[in-house]
């Protein structure tokens, strides 16, 4: 009975001094993981892949969309790390690197019409992955 007292009682002391110890994860942290994961994910050369790319130029409510947009192709861009290729796929379908790009009210959102991802232009691996992560980095700099 003892044993099992103190086991309890060392697992709550370990609980404890790991939530006071744990550093919470921020919108921008998870931005910055994001973005380093994109810089570091070397693309093959590969000049007859083509993938849709919101451009620098989307609008602002509809980041969301574009993100959305990268990330569904995010799997199908030539790369010798598929490792780093799946966390970064994870990486962006997280609920905070999500909210954290959308910066808009539901109200805002009701009136822009966001294009399809299939409408975006049709672009290289390498210049896909320039867009994204410059999506990423103006996310990043308007977050407070």
């Amino acid at each position: 009975m003892k044993t099992v007292f103190s086991f309890v009682l060392c697992a709550l002391l370990a609980m404890t001094y790991w939530a006071e110890t744990a550093h919470a994860i921020t919108p921008k942290d998870m931005l910055q993981v994001a973005i380093r994961q994109v810089t570091q994910l070397k693309i093959m050369k590969q000049t007859d892949s083509l993938f849709h790319s919101p451009t620098n130029g989307i609008e602002e409510c509809c980041a969301r969309s574009a993100l959305e947009c990268f990330n569904s192709q995010m799997l199908n861009i030539p790369t010798s790390n598929k490792e780093l290729q799946n966390k970064l796929h994870k990486t962006l379908r997280k609920n905070m690197t999500v909210t954290s790009v959308d910066r808009c009210t539901v109200e805002e959102k009701a009136r822009v019409k966001c294009q399809p991802c299939n409408s975006y232009p049709m672009i290289d691996s390498h210049e896909f992955m320039k867009n994204l992560l410059s999506l990423l980095q103006k996310a990043f700099i308007l977050l407070p």
